[in-house]
């Protein structure tokens, strides 16, 4: 990845080889060869190469971390130990305060200047504010949402704080999850450390697994299919080529996937590696048959987290429609501004509200259900199509920066002022072509095997020792024999 940060020199991530032959061994050696007694010494180690490995994603960064840990560790102790409510709200208020005006600076400010800058400018015509040019800190959306999740829980009685500050700084600085997810209950991890930190061999080996899988998934499928999607949305491609947009959008859903999961694949790996489970993230979200579903399967963590800390509080389903289209638009449109400082996320989760708002009033409707038990199939696949419609729709939103480009785009995906030309289509695309429509078919049928199958990388791990070992390196040789030559930093270290 490419911040801006200067670490001098090194750079580690999922995707570099200093990763996989230096780091992970060099943690997962030192905290197994520490055992017998000396749990709060493997704490520390994981602790410590946890803040080195940020050091090396975000350099100085490093500090707004352990200011989040401080102050959340501070709040949960002294919420927890008064009964005064005045106090424990005014401690609660504080690290609100604290985390959300640290994200709201680094992440956020040069955008609110920005937007400022343009209503002055429409208004007035003159802007007056520079922009401070802050680079966004690497993961402070996930441990940010992670740490402020410890506090709200002690203050609603759900959780106690942990005993030792060591074991609170591990939880909110664990490598493997630190940069882009899954975000982790503090309960959770702490249940998982109570005692010796260990695994098993069938845990070492599914960690194994989900590493080689995830590898396989950014590097063959996702880094390949991005060739296409920057091609079409590069501003040379016709926009107005009904095929040339769906089949962007569809390598980008297909690409931001990929490339997402990877990561989680990867972080879970690391995680079952040093005897730690990390919460799954997603389940086949492109089989899903409606906008909720969707959203029970697409980044889990993060949507349970917006149901419980801001969907519940605005009062959920709980108060007739009114407050339902309140909640549930507030939240998706915070939930879309979390994804990055940009209008296009608003509007991403814009539509995405009302595609969950227009979903929940047709199943509150009883006579439109019961037209649909009719033939209960035919309206599954009907609710899935529509469903990935719209979804891969709203793909366009996320990856198109230029207004221009966007709209142009969202009009020809919906078939408005559109054409349907084979041979422009086949001539705009790289000549990577037919290996991508390979790569292409070859998820789309794995996509929907997989959720068949429970998900194909723990029956590979279930397997004997050696399918085990045939099917980890046939995903290896794929995923380093179709690398293409350019790789493609994860996108979701960009929120």
């Amino acid at each position: 990845m490419n911040n801006g940060i200067n670490t001098g020199g090194l750079v580690i991530d999922f995707v570099t080889s200093e990763y996989y032959l230096f780091f992970l061994p060099a943690v997962v050696a030192l905290v197994f060869l520490l055992r017998r007694g000396r749990r709060d010494l493997q704490i520390l180690i994981m602790l410590f190469m946890s803040y080195l490995f940020f050091w090396f994603a975000s350099g100085w960064h490093v500090i707004l971390l352990l200011i989040s840990t401080l102050v959340d560790w501070n709040a949960g102790k002294r919420i927890h130990a008064s009964n005064e409510k005045s106090i424990r709200k005014r401690w609660l208020l504080f690290s609100l305060i604290i985390n959300l005006g640290l994200l709201a600076t680094f992440k956020y400010l040069d955008f609110i200047i920005e937007s400022l800058n343009f209503v002055s400018l429409e208004i007035f015509g003159s802007s007056g504010l520079d922009t401070f040019g802050i680079l966004l800190p690497v993961g402070i959306s996930f441990y940010t949402f992670q740490t402020m999740s410890y506090t709200i829980d002690i203050y609603r009685n759900k959780n106690k704080p942990y005993d030792n500050f060591y074991d609170f700084a591990c939880y909110a600085a664990f490598f493997p999850q630190l940069v882009a997810g899954p975000i982790v209950r503090a309960q959770y991890f702490q249940e998982q450390i109570k005692g010796e930190i260990r695994t098993t061999p069938y845990k070492f080996r599914l960690g194994l697994t989900l590493i080689f899988y995830g590898l396989m998934k950014k590097f063959l499928i996702a880094d390949n299919v991005a060739i296409h999607v920057n091609t079409i949305f590069s501003g040379n491609a016709p926009l107005d080529n009904i095929l040339l947009i769906w089949w962007g959008s569809l390598c980008f859903g297909i690409q931001i996937y990929c490339d997402f999961s990877a990561y989680t694949d990867i972080a879970i790996g690391s995680g079952h590696l040093l005897g730690i489970e990390l919460p799954e993230n997603f389940k086949t979200p492109y089989a899903a048959r409606s906008p909720q579903d969707f959203w029970r399967r697409w980044h889990i963590s993060l949507s349970t987290w917006l149901r419980d800390y801001l969907y519940i509080p605005l009062g959920g389903s709980r108060g007739g429609t009114r407050v339902l289209i309140i909640a549930l638009m507030g939240t998706m449109l915070l939930g879309g501004l979390w994804h990055g400082a940009s209008w296009n996320f608003v509007l991403w989760g814009f539509i995405h509200g009302l595609l969950l708002l227009i979903h929940r009033l047709i199943s509150a409707n009883n006579r439109l259900i019961r037209c649909f038990e009719v033939a209960p199939r035919s309206m599954l696949f009907t609710g899935y199509l529509i469903t990935q419609f719209f979804v891969f729709m709203t793909w366009l939103i996320f990856r198109v920066e230029d207004t221009k480009i966007l709209w142009s785009s969202l009009k020809t995906y919906i078939g408005i002022d559109a054409k349907w030309d084979i041979e422009e289509f086949m001539d705009s695309l790289p000549e990577i072509k037919l290996l991508t429509f390979a790569i292409v078919m070859f998820f789309i049928v794995g996509h929907f095997i997989s959720g068949l199958m429970g998900g194909f990388k723990l029956w590979v791990a279930r397997q004997n020792s050696i399918i085990w070992g045939l099917l980890c390196g046939a995903m290896l040789s794929l995923a380093f024999l179709f690398k293409p030559a350019t790789t493609v930093e994860f996108i979701y270290f960009r929120f």
